[in-house]
């Protein structure tokens, strides 16, 4: 009896021990599942806003998040002195383009602004969309100001470095989510056009902004100063502004 009742306990501590190490394993599984479902939640917010992406999570349709907004402010970017003529030159491009991105986007955490795009050496973003905020043309500028002093401090990989330019437009525009395979939050109408034209007739190391731009900010916190009349495609001649922090 003595022996049976010791092989008895012992087949206890043996299922026990099996029983254990399953709930460790499993413990482990879902450990695991939630890191990786963190993971896909960071990949789907790095290509549309958390607010829309939990919509479309619930069950609504990407026609769903097609919205009008009557005013939001666009800012394109560009980077300026660098070329790539050889494979050694794509090399630096590359990398340079990597640092001044990686700056730009640690900077976005700092204000309401949205990041639309890259497309080669532009880059994209958005304020007022879709959080909607009355202060976007503001948190904008403030963005536009801090990249170009952060940018100037940026060493390159290659030794030099490299200025940005950077052109702002405020106005209505529509967003939404475009398609399906690779989903993204995207800009549309005369707003954006515009910004583009702003950014591609500006100069670096200069936030080059509209007329309308410069009349939803506050005069006390920014140096605006005419830069004159300037042919934009599409639009004719348009008065533009060169923006700049105040002295103050």
């Amino acid at each position: 009896m003595v022996l049976a009742g010791w092989q008895h306990n012992s087949k206890l501590e043996l299922t026990f021990d099996k029983a254990e190490q399953r709930s460790i394993k499993l413990e482990q599984s879902y450990k695991l599942l939630d890191t990786w479902k963190r993971r896909s939640d960071d990949l789907l917010y790095s290509m549309i806003p958390k607010t829309v992406a939990d919509r479309l999570r619930g069950g609504n349709s990407s026609l769903t998040t097609c919205e009008s907004f009557d005013s939001v402010t666009i800012m394109f970017c560009d980077l300026v002195g660098i070329n790539s003529t050889t494979v050694e030159d794509a090399m630096d491009l590359v990398s340079s383009m990597n640092e001044v991105f990686s700056c730009i986007d640690e900077l976005m955490d700092k204000y309401h602004v949205y990041k639309v795009e890259t497309v080669g050496q532009i880059y994209m973003a958005a304020s007022g969309a879709p959080e909607r905020t009355k202060t976007h043309a503001e948190d904008m500028a403030d963005l536009s100001l801090d990249m170009i002093h952060n940018i100037k401090s940026l060493r390159m990989p290659s030794g030099g470095h490299v200025e940005v330019r950077i052109g702002i437009h405020s106005g209505s525009t529509v967003a939404g989510v475009v398609g399906i395979k690779v989903p993204r939050y995207c800009f549309f109408g005369d707003t954006v056009n515009t910004a583009s034209r702003m950014q591609s007739t500006s100069l670096a190391g200069h936030v080059h902004i509209s007329s309308v731009t410069r009349d939803l900010l506050p005069q006390d916190r920014y140096v605006v100063t005419s830069r004159g009349f300037v042919q934009v495609k599409g639009k004719g001649d348009m008065e533009t502004f060169w923006l700049f922090p105040s002295t103050h």
